[in-house]
């Protein structure tokens, strides 16, 4: 009882801090996806942003153009050059502003550069402008033989016209002080990693200055994801410094955001345990909290089992003295309070249980006294009844014997008498026509009365029961009934009932047995050659020193045997006292039948006698 309070308090508990952690849990997660969110939200407006200013600024190339004042066939170059020199103003090209004829030859700059002519044609992203005809931002480039890192910004160029001349370009610094701004002004921890990739995974800007045109350590992700144009947040190691590399990764969480205008992206890495870091307070809060509670249920517990358990206890065992019979001893009320007045109450119920023990037990050696007169009373009708039974079965064998020998002797004999008048009648009237034949019809009638009452004398008690034994009138009862109607039918004797008749304590017995079975065998035939329509029967008889067991099984049409059980109850005359006679003979032996039968699936009829 104390463990159960134990433990039933503190499942209690545990429920309860369950619950609380699975919705704690699931605050936190949703809390951390928010900040997952808004990390990938804060990526995409800075990746907006700088999409704005390079379209301000490849809108400034694609002005010299607009501005109708491009031609290179007219050998002025005034135009030109205040065109430039007007994009050049306020954007951020700060190294210097180009324009590129068709062939990838510089044909002017600003501010203005000495180096005679140089053809830019060997750079992937000026053929792809001259090809493709639209504009295009590239990745950090670096400038051979200088080593310089140059960003360009291209867009196609038209003269006056309209005609298609050319390459309108600018250079951009990678360490502009532009994009270096728009990433230190967004708010951020210390250890928050804000940076500007392309797609081969060059910082192009990043709020830590040290990490600017530094490859980024997961270079090869963050290409797939530009190329595929695809934001993303997750989880990643930190192994920026040589310093780092050295130490134990560390997991951040990365959003990143690509650009639409250039094939480049945002990323923001910060800190997993920054960014965890309620979930983590939450965590080890419940996990006291838990601790708190668990230690002040066990206490709660051991305290209540102590004022419970006890009492109980002493209850448990007056129960046990009490189921072993001992109502004599009184129980001890310990305190007022409920278990006090349970115990008080249960005394009470102990003195009535003694009181009706001993009424009990009174009753009981009435009501054995009593049920021994039942029993032996029971025991005479039965005997009586066995008695009577076997009276009015002895008394209708005793009935068909002298029926039949009046049968024989008196109403055969009298049919025999008239034959033979009738014969002699007949030889003496030969001369008359007419008589002859009508006696002749009248012998015939009396033939066929002579053989009725033939048949009614052998199924009365036939005479080969008698004189040959059991097996041969059984034997004789399956021919005539069966064959005669074209039933194929097949008989397996095993043992004999002879071999019963020579033990002299059931010679009385084994007469009375064979003319009890045999009756429930004719009984049976003659029900399957009147009703079951079979075309094959099998019968069984097994003769043992303890049993005889008979089997007969038909396929016929069958029948359902509740229905004649019920009809048989129900005192309907239309059929089922046949079987009810069988049940009885064989009851009288003390034996067993039992019978088998579903309607299209034959009958089956086991009778099982011990001796």
């Amino acid at each position: 009882m104390q463990k159960r309070i134990i433990i039933s308090i503190t499942l209690s508990i545990l429920i309860i801090l369950i619950s609380l952690g699975i919705i704690s849990t699931i605050s936190v997660n949703d809390s951390i996806q928010r900040s997952l969110e808004s990390r990938l939200t804060l990526a995409n407006i800075i990746g907006k942003y700088i999409d704005y200013m390079l379209e301000s600024n490849l809108r400034r190339l694609q002005d010299i153009s607009i501005s109708g004042r491009i031609d290179f066939e007219d050998d002025d170059w005034d135009p030109e050059k205040k065109a430039i020199k007007t994009a050049y103003e306020y954007s951020i090209f700060t190294d210097r502003i180009f324009l590129l004829d068709i062939y990838g030859n510089v044909v002017l700059t600003y501010p203005h550069q000495e180096g005679g002519n140089i053809n830019l044609l060997s750079i992937p992203y000026v053929s792809k402008t001259l090809s493709d005809k639209r504009p295009y931002v590239s990745d950090v480039y670096t400038m051979e033989p200088t080593q310089r890192k140059v960003i360009f910004a291209l867009v196609p160029l038209k003269n006056k016209n309209g005609d298609f001349i050319g390459v309108a370009g600018g250079e951009i610094n990678p360490t502009n002080y532009l994009f270096t701004q728009v990433l230190k002004s967004v708010p951020a921890d210390v250890s928050t990693v804000i940076e500007l990739v392309d797609s081969h995974g060059i910082i192009i800007s990043s709020n830590k200055q040290e990490r600017i045109l530094t490859c980024s350590d997961h270079n090869m992700f963050l290409g797939n994801l530009i190329a595929e144009k695809k934001s993303s947040v997750g989880v990643c190691h930190r192994c920026h410094t040589e310093e780092e590399r050295h130490e134990e990764k560390t997991q951040d969480i990365l959003a990143f955001a690509p650009l639409s205008l250039a094939s480049w992206g945002i990323t923001i890495r910060e800190p997993q345990e920054i960014v965890f870091a309620p979930s983590t307070l939450l965590k080890k809060g419940f996990f006291s909290l838990s601790l708190i509670a668990i230690g002040t249920a066990l206490l709660l517990a051991i305290g209540l089992s102590r004022s419970i358990v006890k009492p109980l206890k002493a209850l448990t065992e007056a129960a046990r003295r009490i189921g072993k019979g001992n109502l004599s001893e009184p129980i001890e009320a310990v305190g007022k309070d409920e278990v006090g007045m349970l115990a008080h109450g249960f005394d009470r119920m102990r003195v009535k249980l003694a009181e009706s023990h001993e009424s009990i037990q009174r009753q009981n050696l009435e009501l054995e006294k009593r049920v021994l007169e039942r029993t032996k009373d029971l025991a005479e009708s039965r005997e009586k009844l066995s008695v009577l039974l076997r009276r009015v079965i002895t008394a209708e064998e005793e009935e068909r014997k002298r029926i039949a020998r009046e049968l024989h002797d008196d109403t055969s004999q009298s049919l025999n008498a008239i034959l033979m008048s009738l014969d002699a009648f007949q030889q003496s009237l030969e001369k008359n026509k007419d008589v002859p034949q009508k006696l002749k019809r009248l012998r015939e009638q009396c033939v066929l009365s002579l053989q009725g009452i033939h048949t009614i004398i052998k199924d009365l008690r036939p005479p080969i029961l008698d004189d040959l034994g059991f097996d041969s009138a059984v034997r004789w009862i399956l021919e005539r009934h069966l064959s005669g109607k074209g039933i194929h039918y097949s008989l397996d004797i095993e043992g004999s009932c002879d071999q019963l008749e020579k033990r002299p304590e059931l010679a009385l017995d084994c007469s009375q047995m064979e003319l009890l079975l045999f009756r429930v065998i004719q009984e049976a035939v003659i029900n399957i050659a009147k009703h079951a329509q079979a075309k094959n029967v099998f019968v069984q008889m097994c003769f043992c020193e303890s049993f005889v067991e008979i089997e007969i099984e038909d396929d016929g049409k069958g029948f359902d045997v509740q229905n004649i059980s019920r009809s048989v109850m129900s005192g309907d005359r239309h059929g089922g006292f046949g079987i009810l006679g069988m049940q009885e003979r064989v009851a009288l032996i003390d034996g067993k039948m039992t019978l088998c039968s579903q309607p299209d699936k034959g009958t089956q009829l086991t009778v099982f006698v011990p001796i």
